[in-house]
């Protein structure tokens, strides 16, 4: 993190939004953002039972694999307790080196779903599973990324790795995260906690990517919350998940220029146009 950047987010906020250590700043937004906000956060929540919407591709999927339900297959393909397939020649080179790319305290890929099992499938069909797999799991959340979507969060990530996302708090006002990408990670953490312990401040939330099956056209997202922080939740980590999409994909050319105005200009970064920003998908 450059030494501008850090001053910025350990200084003042600035266009009247008072000091970033003050967790909330709910007097100073609008009536129709906090409404926006909220209302962001309302949809969110109803996420949709994946496992019910792909039952009978599981069920088929766990036929094929000489399961005899969906709940065998999920454990089947986290287990090694059954005899492994060959893995496909052509990929397997490039999925250990894809793995090898995250820290080695992380989970590999195979760790979660074994690759082995995966062979032959298509990019799609192992969308289903690793969807269904974290359907209702605690403390996690999931996502199947366009391979194509990915290395454009990748290249715009790495010109840009640090952001600040504002998170709605009901009555309370906003709370601002602060985001930062380490390559193949994206760590997230209250900016109050930031200003109060900087480097050994603790993230709510990480992000892995996981790019083993890239040139089946798929990245395969899985996010961890802090397991001792009672006041982030399953609902927040997806909010904030999809702002840091609308910001560094597919929001457009003004929350573009405030991402590159916080990494590359902070002393002209606008808080209150952040949250004006974040009204718009």
């Amino acid at each position: 993190m450059s030494g501008a950047i850090q001053r910025h987010i350990l200084g003042s906020v600035g266009a009247g939004l008072g000091s970033i250590g003050s967790k909330r700043a709910a007097s100073h937004v609008s009536p129709l953002t906090m409404s926006w906000l909220l209302g962001a956060a309302k949809q969110m929540s109803h996420v949709p039972n994946y496992e019910e919407k792909y039952r009978a591709k599981l069920q088929q999927r766990a036929r094929e694999q000489g399961c005899g339900s969906v709940a065998d297959l999920k454990k089947n393909l986290t287990s090694g307790s059954r005899p492994k397939a060959p893995v496909e020649s052509n990929t397997s080179g490039k999925q250990k080196k894809a793995s090898s790319n995250l820290p080695p305290t992380v989970k590999k890929m195979d760790d979660i779903l074994r690759l082995d099992l995966l062979a032959g499938r298509t990019g799609a069909e192992v969308g289903e599973l690793w969807t269904a797999y974290h359907a209702g799991k605690p403390g996690v959340v999931s996502a199947v990324i366009p391979a194509e979507t990915y290395r454009r969060l990748l290249e715009t990530a790495r010109k840009n790795p640090l952001f600040v996302l504002p998170l709605p708090r009901a009555d309370q006002g906003v709370e601002f995260f602060l985001l930062q990408f380490d390559y193949h990670q994206v760590h997230f953490t209250s900016l109050a906690e930031y200003k109060l312990h900087t480097v050994t401040a603790r993230p709510v939330m990480t992000l892995t990517h996981y790019t083993d099956l890239m040139d089946r056209g798929i990245v395969l997202m899985r996010g961890e919350l802090d397991p001792e922080n009672g006041t982030f939740d399953v609902e927040n980590a997806q909010l904030l998940a999809l702002l840091m999409q609308l910001f560094y994909v597919s929001g457009g050319p003004e929350k573009r220029a405030l991402l590159e105005t916080f990494n590359h200009r902070p002393a002209e970064f606008d808080y209150a146009q952040l949250i004006d920003a974040a009204q718009t998908l």
